[in-house]
């Protein structure tokens, strides 16, 4: 990080949290993210995208899965204090019929709170601002992995069968042979939108345990490289893989609709079916590059049954 964006990070969780925003690095995070560190404003010291009567200016929304730039005013503030002090008072604290964010049990319900009452468009705000605080305000670093309570033996595992492992830690995903034999190694994914240790609840990363891949959907062998928009294509990518969770994993956590795929929403299009596209968080699945898709993990599934373990921080 350099030292400007960490000195405006820093001005704006100063201010946050002299205005009484229970999660000031939220705060910090919207900033930054909304006004490039400070570089770009919407308004007059308007550093967080706030609409209202003052300038007016082109943007980007997000409607129907595309960005669309539209025109819109944008409160001008005398400085960026009351910029952050308008924010806090009417999206942190309770404000009139509103529940404030200060509510929510942790900074990335926040988060989720905010997107959920229509603060912005983008459906990856929680991810972004994530990953900012991760990144500026990072959490402990001291954790367990949690990971599957049972093997692939415990379920057939046999000859021509392979073991595929993703650790989000390191974010890799490792292939095994029935035999034990390392046969590969590439970058994935198992993130969702919020904490690293909130795969408990919906949209966030992966629950650990042990899968096994069952229906394949194999978008790309369909649609080929020059694919025209797809909603679903752009979300899924070339291939999605459904895991059956072996050990409850799903329905004990509230979760359902585990799956490996690719694309991106928040890649746009094309570049959500690019064959190495941005790997950016999920609503819970695994997400790889769209290539490692076909080339390594499709072939495994023509050879034999593929049981996934997922390791996760604890």
């Amino acid at each position: 990080m350099s030292a400007s964006n960490r000195a405006f990070w820093d001005s704006c969780y100063t201010i946050a949290r002299r205005c009484g925003a229970r999660f000031p690095e939220l705060v910090a995070a919207q900033c930054c993210l909304e006004s490039g560190f400070g570089k770009h404003t919407s308004g007059k010291h308007n550093y967080l995208g706030l609409k209202g009567s003052g300038t007016t200016t082109t943007t980007q929304e997000w409607y129907d899965g595309q960005w669309v730039t539209i025109k819109a005013g944008f409160i001008d503030f005398p400085s960026l204090a009351a910029c952050i002090e308008y924010l806090v008072t009417r999206w942190y604290k309770d404000y009139r019929h509103f529940k404030g964010v200060n509510n929510a049990p942790n900074r990335y319900a926040a988060a989720r709170m905010l997107k959920e009452q229509s603060y912005a468009t983008d459906p990856d705000y929680p991810a972004k601002l994530s990953k900012l605080m991760k990144e500026y305000a990072p959490e402990s670093t001291q954790f367990t992995m949690i990971g599957p309570k049972k093997r692939p033996q415990d379920f057939g595992f046999k000859a021509g069968d392979s073991h595929v492992v993703v650790n989000d830690a390191v974010e890799t995903m490792k292939a095994f042979s029935s035999e034990g034999k390392l046969l590969w190694e590439v970058p994935c994914l198992a993130r969702g939108q919020y904490s690293d240790f909130e795969w408990r609840i919906t949209n966030s990363d992966t629950p650990p345990g042990l899968y096994k891949i069952g229906t394949i959907y194999k978008d790309y062998e369909q649609a080929g490289d020059e694919a025209a928009y797809d909603r679903t294509l752009m979300a899924y990518g070339w291939y999605s893989f459904d895991l059956i969770d072996l050990e409850g994993q799903e329905r004990n956590n509230g979760r359902a609709g585990i799956m490996i795929h690719g694309g991106g929403s928040a890649n746009g299009w094309p570049g959500a079916w690019a064959p190495k596209q941005p790997l950016v968080p999920t609503h819970g699945c695994v997400r790889m590059f769209n290539v490692d898709l076909r080339d390594k993990l499709l072939p495994l599934t023509k050879q034999g049954a593929v049981f996934v373990s997922v390791w996760q921080e604890g």
